[in-house]
């Protein structure tokens, strides 16, 4: 296959992907769930999983320590952790603004670590990202507009978009020292994290099974849904990492900042005020720059 093939190729699977997560993203948004929902979705997704962890355990190559099992262990909290959290974000506030802030956050929060931690300093590139996620979220949370009293529902919006990000950061950088550091598969990481996740979470929903039922009444087609498109986001990315250099795929991912904005104001009817238009366009340049930073 040629390289333009390649990148055509990487082009159709991230973008796909994006849509998924936008589109995951909203069903999640509209059923309003919690802990019933997570769990059901988390079980749905477990199911599907199950023949693509099996290959992965087949052609794993590296064994599994008691290390890379605390690396599983770790990701799946902090994956079901972001899994709350982000369900609080979309009861508290609109979508067009935890969304994008979840989405933004996260890679601003990431470099952070890595320049805290790890003493990576980025270039101008970089630094211009980082001022660019600050516009963002300084654009898209309305603190811009205080003196014209921010409401509440915006303040939660960036409360809660600003903790799921921290997640995000959380489990990039522990993901990234597991795959990288310990050598483990990629897909076959993501499945174990799935699976014990769901277990984890197992005790705490059992212990209420009418409000299971209440939910798969409510949100059954939204809880499959969730529970499908959310791995093919992550598994479509995967895939096309595979196809294509990680610079050229890291950028398109954030398409699904625009996705979901456009999908919060003609699905949601959520109000598209040019301040969360104008950040969110911010926050997709400095994810960019950031991804042109992490892969210079």
């Amino acid at each position: 296959m040629t390289a333009t093939a390649l990148d055509q190729t990487a082009l159709l699977l991230v973008v796909t992907g994006a849509l998924c997560h936008a589109s995951w993203n909203l069903l999640a948004k509209k059923a309003a769930g919690g802990l019933p929902f997570v769990w059901l979705f988390g079980l749905v997704s477990t199911v599907l999983a199950v023949p693509f962890g099996i290959y992965a355990w087949i052609e794993n190559a590296v064994p599994l320590t008691a290390v890379a099992w605390l690396a599983i262990a770790g990701s799946a909290l902090m994956h079901l952790v972001y899994s709350l959290v982000l369900q609080q974000g979309y009861r508290k506030s609109d979508f067009s603004v935890v969304y994008p802030l979840a989405r933004g956050t996260g890679p601003l929060f990431s470099v952070s670590g890595a320049i805290l931690v790890l003493g990576e300093m980025p270039n101008v590139a970089g630094w211009i990202g980082i001022l660019a996620l600050l516009a963002g979220i300084f654009l898209i949370s309305g603190i811009h507009r205080v003196h014209k009293a921010t409401t509440p529902h915006a303040k939660a919006g960036l409360l809660w978009g600003s903790l799921t990000g921290l997640c995000i950061a959380a489990y990039t950088l522990l993901d990234g020292w597991a795959i990288k550091a310990l050598g483990l598969s990629p897909l076959l990481f993501y499945v174990l994290c799935l699976w014990l996740r769901t277990l984890m979470l197992t005790p705490q929903a059992l212990r209420d099974v009418s409000a299971l039922r209440a939910e798969w009444g409510r949100n059954r087609k939204a809880i499959v849904a969730v529970g499908i498109l959310s791995p093919m986001a992550y598994l479509l990315v995967l895939f096309a990492i595979k196809a294509a250099p990680l610079s050229y795929i890291a950028p398109l991912r954030e398409l699904s900042m625009l996705i979901g904005v456009y999908l919060g104001t003609r699905v949601l009817r959520e109000a598209l005020l040019p301040s969360r238009l104008i950040g969110t366009l911010s926050m997709i340049i400095g994810v960019v720059l950031l991804a042109l930073f992490s892969t210079s």
